[in-house]
């Protein structure tokens, strides 16, 4: 079971044209819709630029609660009045969603390569253990499930508008240590090179000085 995620997308200067502005992908865990959970977004993110670990352009405008916005209860229907930033955060929020599924899918997997490499090479008969999993339901059901999650990854990488790479960082948080963050570039790049992705999103701490409020 995954556990519960909020997605909040801050954009960055409301002075800027509807179409024009970009913003950051802010993902709690483990934390349920709220006033707090809201707050909790913009201190993170607010604290993160702070010690420099966001670009000094971001929030130019500041953050406030009209610059914040949910995208964790979305219509499944696309909404025809969305900007293009808050549909690349929706588009993101999916994507994620898909690299995970695929992800947890591929490792489950793992125990099967043998077999399925021996089946597929006929170099070998198979071994008693092998026997016993290629006879279990289970087997063709995880073999299922990786491709079908394979599928939907690559249907909606295929169907994205690009506006996601609107949304400049994604900040994680699940509550119990530091934050990670990633650009956008970079989970993009990372899904379509590697079918089974991993992203590494542990930058180290910021030495410069925090800036002055």
């Amino acid at each position: 079971m995954f556990p519960h995620r909020l997605c909040y997308l801050i954009i960055d200067d409301l002075d800027r044209e509807p179409t024009a502005r970009q913003g950051t992908l802010v993902i709690l865990y483990g934390v349920t819709p709220s006033r707090r959970s809201r707050q909790q977004a913009i201190e993170l993110a607010r604290t993160l630029w702070e010690d420099d670990r966001l670009p000094a352009e971001r929030f130019a405008t500041g953050i406030t609660e009209e610059s914040i916005m949910s995208l964790s209860e979305m219509a499944d229907a696309p909404d025809p009045n969305l900007l293009p930033v808050e549909q690349g955060a929706i588009e993101l929020c999916q994507l994620l969603a898909c690299q995970v599924a695929h992800q947890h899918a591929c490792t489950e997997a793992r125990p099967l390569v043998s077999l399925v490499q021996a089946v597929l090479d006929e170099e070998r008969s198979l071994t008693p253990t092998e026997l016993d999993l290629a006879s279990d339901r289970k087997t063709g059901k995880i073999l299922q499930k990786v491709a079908s999650t394979c599928a939907d990854l690559t249907r909606f990488r295929d169907s994205m508008s690009g506006n996601a790479r609107l949304v400049l960082e994604i900040i994680r948080a699940d509550g119990a240590g530091e934050p990670e963050i990633v650009t956008i570039d970079e989970v993009i790049d990372s899904i379509e090179s590697d079918p089974d992705p991993t992203i590494d999103v542990n930058p180290p701490k910021s030495t410069a000085t925090k800036r002055g409020s």
